[in-house]
C-alpha cells in the first residue's frame, strides 16, 4: 500500500507533460486569436476592395460628367463662333466698299495699295470715329454680284446725298445731237433711279439674312444646351450621358464589378449623388431654358444699314442711315413705297424676325450661350455600405461603409460677361467685361439703349486685352483687300458686259439664309457663302473660314473639341436625343462649314469639324489673296493641335500642368476613310487634351468657404454641398 502511495506522489512531482497540458488549455485561445487576425483581415480587405470599387464607380460618373460637359462647352463655342462670322460680316463686308475712309485703295492701277496716310496698323482713326465704333453696313458696291459697275458705299462717313445726273447741257446750232443727248441722258437718268430702288433692299435683305441665320442657329444650339443640362440636374441621383444611357445604372455596374463576392453579396445601401440636381442648380420651370447652373448670355446688338432714297423730282439719290428694325419705318423707303417691289415679300419675312423680341428669355434673342454658375460645382457623390459574410467571425456581422467624391475639372465652359461672380447672384456682375468688346448685356426689354450707340455695334475680342477687335484698320486692310481680290476682273466690268462667272461675293450666295438652312428635315445646315452655279462652295466662303478660326481668346476661354462630328456630334444626334427629348423639332448641327449630304473627291463637309476649318490656311483661294496671316492676323491659331490646352497629367499620382502637352499631339488617331480610329476626345491619343479631366474630392472641401467669384469676391460655401446623410 504504501509502494502505490508512493508511486503516485513521485508521479506527481515529475514534471513532464507540462507543456502538453499548457498546450491544450491556450490553444483555444490561440484558436480565437488566429481567427480574429485573419477576420480582422479580411474585413480590412473588403473595406480596402469597398473604398476602391466606391472611387472607381464615382469617378466613372464624374467623367460621364465631364464628357456632358465637354459637349456643352463645345457648343457654346459654336455659338460664339456664329456671333464671329455675323461681326465679320458686318464689319469687313460692310465697309470694304468705302473709299473715302477704308485703308484699301480701290483704283486698279494701284493694285489694291494702302491709301496714303491710312496704315494698316492695329488702331482706329479717331477723325472718323463713327466709320470705326458703328458703321452702317453697305453692300451694294463693286465687286458685288449682280451689282452694275457703280459703288453707293463710296463714303460711309458722312450719308449726304449724291447727285446722279443734273441738266443735260444744250450745245448751241446741233439741235439733233442736243435732242440725242438729252435722250440718252434721260435714259441713263431712269436706269440709275431704276437701280435705286434696289439697292437699299439688297443691303436689308442681305444684313438680316446674315442677322436671323445668327439668331436662328444660335437658338438651335442653345435649346441643344438647354436639353443637355436639363437632362443631367432633373434628379440628384441619375442622369443622361450622350449615349442616352442611365449614368447610375453605369455607376452600379462599375461598383458590382470591382465589388468582392462578399461585398457585392452583402451589400447594404447604395447612393449617388449627382451635385448638379440640388436645388438652386437643377431645372427652372420654363423647357427651353438650360439647368440653373448655366446662364444665357443675352446681349442687346444694334445693326444699321445704308438705304437709298431715290429723289426724282430733285433729281438725286439720298442715302440714309436706318436701324435694322422690324419696324416699317426702318424699312427700305423704296420698298414701302411700293408693295409690288420685288423685294417686298422678302423684307416683310425678314423684318419679322430682325431686333430684339420683347421676352428676353425667348431662345430666338441674342446671345452669346452660356456662362457657368461658379457656386453650383459639379460633382458626382457615391456611397455604399456592405455586410460581408465571413464564416466564425468572433466579431458577428460588421457594416462597412465609403463613400468617395469626384468632381470634373481643367475644363473651359465660355467665360463668364463680366469678372466677378458674387455667391447669391444669378449671373455674373461686377468687375470689368471680359470681352471689351461684346454688346452690352440685357436683362430685360426695359435696359435696351439706343440704337447708335457704339459699343452695341458687332464686334469681339481676338486675343486677351484686345481694345480694337474688328474695329482694327489692320483687319480692314487685310480683309477688304482680299474681298476685292476674290473677283479679277472686278476693276473690267462694264455695264453691258458684267463678269458674271462664279468668282465672289455674290448676294446669291446666302439664298439659303435665314429658313432654309435650318430646317430639320431638308435644310443643308450650312450658314457660308454657298453656290448654286457650281452647285458647291463659293469661293468667298474661304474668307468666311478664315474669320471664325479659333484665336488667342477662343483658346485662353473655351474648350474647343477638334472632331466633335465623330466624337460628340453623332452620338448626340442618334443615341442621347432620341431618349432624352425625343420631341425635340430643332435642327442639330455639327461645326461652321457642315454641308448636309456634300461630298465631293476629298472634300467631305458632311463631316465637318473644327480640325477641317484650319485646313482654309492651305487653300487655293487663300494663298492667292496675299493675306498676311504670319505677320498681320497673328491672333489666329494656325494648327488644330493649338486648341488642346486643356489639363494632362504629369503622372499617375502628380496633378501638375504638364506643359510639354500643351497644345501639341505625338500620337493622332488613324483614319477608316474619314472616320477616326480610336475615336479620341481632342482628336489626340497621346500628348495634348480637350475639355475637362476628373480628380477626388473631399467632403470638408464641399462643405468648406471658398472663393470662386473671381478676384476680390470672398469666400462663400457652393449650393450644392453634398447631404449631411449622404
Amino acid at each position: 500500500m504504501m509502494k502505490l502511495r508512493d508511486q503516485l506522489i513521485r508521479r506527481l512531482k515529475n514534471p513532464r507533460g507540462q507543456v502538453a497540458l499548457f498546450v491544450a488549455l491556450i490553444f483555444q485561445i490561440l484558436f480565437i486569436f488566429f481567427a480574429m487576425v485573419i477576420n480582422v483581415g479580411l474585413l480590412v480587405h473588403h473595406k480596402i476592395n469597398l473604398q476602391n470599387s466606391v472611387d472607381l464607380a464615382a469617378y466613372y460618373g464624374a467623367m460621364k460628367q465631364a464628357e456632358n460637359m465637354n459637349a456643352i462647352a463645345h457648343i457654346n463655342y459654336q455659338i460664339r463662333q456664329s456671333w464671329k462670322l455675323l461681326a465679320w460680316r458686318y464689319r469687313m463686308v460692310g465697309t470694304a466698299g468705302d473709299m473715302s475712309e477704308h485703308p484699301v485703295d480701290k483704283n486698279p492701277a494701284n493694285n489694291l495699295q494702302i491709301v496714303p496716310g491710312r496704315a494698316d496698323t492695329d488702331d482706329t482713326n479717331p477723325a472718323a470715329k463713327d466709320f470705326y465704333d458703328a458703321p452702317s453696313f453697305c453692300a451694294t458696291y463693286v465687286p458685288f454680284k449682280p451689282m452694275p459697275n457703280e459703288n453707293t458705299c463710296r463714303d460711309l462717313k458722312g450719308m449726304s446725298g449724291v447727285k446722279v445726273f443734273g441738266p443735260t447741257p444744250t450745245i448751241a446750232g446741233f439741235h439733233s445731237v442736243n435732242v440725242a443727248m438729252t435722250s440718252i441722258s434721260e435714259t441713263f437718268r431712269n436706269l440709275a433711279f431704276e437701280r435705286c430702288r434696289y439697292f437699299g433692299a439688297f443691303n436689308y435683305r442681305l444684313l438680316a439674312q446674315w442677322v436671323v441665320g445668327y439668331n436662328m442657329d444660335q437658338a438651335d444650339r442653345m435649346l441643344l444646351i438647354s436639353t443637355i443640362s436639363r437632362s443631367m440636374s432633373n434628379e440628384t441621383e441619375d442622369f443622361f450621358d450622350l449615349d442616352g444611357e442611365s449614368v447610375k445604372k453605369g455607376i452600379k455596374a462599375t461598383l458590382d464589378n470591382n465589388l468582392t463576392a462578399a461585398n457585392k453579396d452583402g451589400l447594404q445601401s447604395f447612393k449617388v449623388y449627382n451635385s448638379l440636381g440640388a436645388d438652386g442648380c437643377n431645372n427652372p420651370a420654363k423647357d427651353e431654358l438650360p439647368a440653373k447652373w448655366l446662364v444665357p448670355i443675352r446681349i442687346a446688338p444694334a445693326f444699321s444699314y445704308v438705304d437709298t432714297v431715290c429723289n426724282v423730282d430733285q433729281n438725286n439719290i439720298e442715302r440714309v442711315p436706318r436701324e435694322l428694325a422690324s419696324d416699317r419705318n426702318n424699312w427700305p423707303a423704296e420698298v414701302v413705297k411700293n408693295q409690288g417691289h420685288a423685294l417686298w415679300r422678302d423684307i416683310s419675312e425678314l423684318s419679322q424676325f430682325v431686333g430684339l423680341r420683347s421676352q428676353i428669355e425667348d431662345p430666338y434673342n441674342y446671345s452669346m450661350g452660356v456662362e457657368k454658375n461658379p457656386w453650383c460645382m459639379a460633382y458626382v457623390g457615391v456611397s455604399a455600405v456592405t455586410r460581408p459574410n465571413i464564416p466564425f467571425s468572433p466579431l458577428g456581422a460588421v457594416d462597412l461603409k465609403a463613400r468617395a467624391f469626384f468632381k470634373p475639372f481643367g475644363g473651359r465652359m465660355g467665360p463668364w460677361y463680366e469678372s466677378q461672380w458674387p455667391s447669391g447672384s444669378e449671373r455674373s456682375a461686377g468687375g470689368s467685361k471680359i470681352d471689351a468688346n461684346l454688346p452690352p448685356r440685357i436683362y430685360d426689354t426695359g435696359n435696351i439703349g439706343d440704337p447708335k450707340d457704339p459699343t452695341r455695334a458687332g464686334n469681339y475680342s481676338r486675343f486677351v486685352g484686345d481694345q480694337y477687335g474688328l474695329k482694327s484698320r489692320n483687319l480692314l486692310y487685310q480683309f477688304g483687300r482680299a474681298i476685292f481680290k476674290l473677283d479679277p476682273t472686278w476693276d473690267k466690268r462694264t455695264k453691258d458686259n458684267p463678269d458674271f462667272q462664279d468668282t465672289a461675293p455674290n448676294f446669291g450666295h446666302w439664298n439659303q439664309l435665314p429658313f432654309e438652312f435650318a430646317k430639320k428635315s431638308n435644310g443643308n445646315g450650312d450658314l457660308l457663302a454657298w453656290s448654286e452655279e457650281v452647285k458647291g462652295p463659293s469661293r468667298f466662303r474661304a474668307l468666311e473660314l478664315l474669320a471664325i478660326l479659333p484665336d488667342q481668346f477662343d483658346m485662353a476661354y473655351y474648350s474647343i473639341e477638334p472632331d466633335f462630328y465623330h466624337n460628340y456630334y453623332k452620338r448626340i444626334k442618334e443615341k442621347f436625343m432620341p431618349k432624352a427629348n425625343p420631341g425635340f423639332d430643332k435642327s442639330i448641327r455639327p461645326d461652321i462649314g457642315y454641308h448636309k449630304d456634300y461630298k465631293q473627291g476629298d472634300v467631305n463637309l458632311e463631316e465637318f469639324s473644327v480640325k477641317d476649318q484650319y485646313k482654309v490656311l492651305k487653300s487655293k483661294e487663300i494663298q492667292t489673296l496675299a493675306l498676311d496671316i504670319d505677320q498681320k492676323l497673328t491672333y489666329l491659331s494656325k494648327d488644330w493641335k493649338n486648341v488642346l490646352t486643356g489639363w494632362a497629367d504629369n503622372g499617375l499620382l502628380d496633378y501638375s500642368l504638364n506643359t510639354e502637352k500643351l497644345g501639341k499631339c505625338t500620337v493622332e488617331p488613324k483614319y477608316d476613310g474619314e472616320t477616326p480610329v480610336p475615336p479620341t476626345s481632342g482628336n489626340c491619343i497621346v500628348g495634348g487634351t480637350s475639355g475637362y479631366s476628373v480628380k477626388m474630392i473631399s467632403s470638408d472641401y464641399l462643405n468648406s468657404e471658398l472663393q470662386l467669384g473671381g478676384d476680390n469676391s470672398g469666400k462663400a460655401k457652393i449650393k450644392n454641398a453634398p447631404p449631411s446623410d449622404f
